[in-house]
């Protein structure tokens, strides 16, 4: 393992999330009852060849699960990211995942399922070289949902969250090393959807009656370069390109993102203004990789593809930039990351394999359309 403030060396390309990629997603497996004993198709091993099914097709990244969870660990994209932290333990209570000072019963279960799913990615992955994307929270998505043995809220300790925020970028970069040892090309796309709360101050305590002092954007941005100076190639996915509104200034979406060290930008075309394009044009010009996520069921229309060309294009074209220009974008499909089930709670997977498929078939055809852009 690297130690702090050094790189995490990479087996050689790529340097770049490259726009045509295909990637898998994350992986949600729900803990397996030892009563059952081994099961030879697993949810895990389930998602694993769904997700290489999907690389042989070339079709667009989609963030990709397995089941989600009838059991405590894996029920949320937050609890396969704690299962990636290392030298610290978490554990599901009733009032959410607490930092504790030594492994558990949930915690051994799920590091079981995490080498699952590494089995899974091996065997199913060998084959098919290229990019693959591992699809994850972002460091401060997952400080946000932890707290610590007290209960009180990791995001309100200086010292914790450092913790957590580095365990959890060795935890990802040892994982994608050891993708990379099967002769793959390890990407990651974090996805940070609580910036704005833990920017302003306005992420509730634990009681809800209060809300836990502001980060200032300096600490913010300096987790996220640290984070990812010790990843591969991410792409680094926001609800929106808002921009954020810090005691009496503005700080504008591409100026923030400068700031993170990022080098690609994931963001939902359904959040997108006239000032999200702008910002997004300001961002392209200065060599940012940019991705649009398609929402779920986008491939219902019957004319889809020259409807979501459209979508783009005119926008686009509206602010003086070159239709040619978005044949460099890449196209993000189906639903986000899981992060708002409630703990404890079955949750049934609600997603229509069917319609999902469709949605990534659309923004293969969206992406060869863009592709033949002049």
């Amino acid at each position: 393992m690297a130690e702090p403030g050094e790189p995490v060396p990479t087996e050689g390309p790529p340097t770049t999330v490259l726009p045509a990629a295909t990637t898998t997603g994350i992986w949600l497996p729900a803990a397996r009852d030892r009563r059952d004993g081994y099961i030879a198709t697993s949810p895990v091993r389930e998602a694993a060849a769904a997700a290489f099914d999907i690389l042989a097709e070339e079709l667009p990244p989609v963030p990709l699960t397995a089941h989600l969870a009838e059991g405590r660990w894996g029920a949320d994209a937050i609890g396969r990211a704690a299962g990636l932290i290392t030298d610290l333990h978490v554990d599901l209570t009733s009032f959410g995942w607490r930092l504790t000072a030594s492994a558990g019963k949930d915690e051994r279960l799920e590091d079981s399922a995490l080498g699952e799913a590494f089995d899974a990615i091996a065997e199913y992955g060998r084959s098919r070289p290229g990019q693959v994307q591992l699809s994850l929270p972002g460091p401060w998505t997952l400080v946000t949902a932890l707290s610590l043995s007290s209960g009180a809220r990791v995001l309100g300790d200086h010292g914790a969250r450092r913790d957590v925020v580095q365990a959890y970028a060795f935890g990802i970069a040892a994982f994608t090393e050891k993708i990379a040892a099967l002769g793959m090309q390890p990407t990651v796309r974090l996805v940070e959807s609580r910036l704005d709360p833990v920017l302003t101050g306005t992420w509730p305590s634990v009681s809800g009656w209060q809300s836990l002092p502001a980060i200032s954007e300096t600490q913010v941005w300096a987790a996220l370069e640290s984070t990812l100076r010790h990843l591969p190639p991410t792409v680094l996915s926001l609800p929106n390109l808002a921009p954020v509104h810090l005691r009496g200034k503005e700080i504008a979406a591409a100026e923030a993102l400068r700031s993170t060290g990022a080098r690609s930008v994931s963001v939902p075309v359904d959040g997108l203004n006239a000032h999200s394009w702008e910002q997004l044009a300001v961002l392209a010009e200065a060599g940012l990789g940019i991705w649009l996520h398609l929402p779920a069921g986008s491939g219902r229309r019957p004319d889809a593809v020259s409807h979501w060309v459209e979508r783009l294009r005119t926008p686009w074209t509206r602010i003086g930039m070159r239709a040619s220009d978005l044949r460099g974008f890449g196209i993000v499909a189906g639903l986000e990351l899981p992060m708002t089930h409630p703990p404890l709670l079955g949750v049934a997977n609600e997603t229509d394999p069917d319609d999902n498929r469709g949605t990534m078939t659309i923004a293969a055809g969206l992406r060869r359309a863009l592709e033949e852009i002049e």
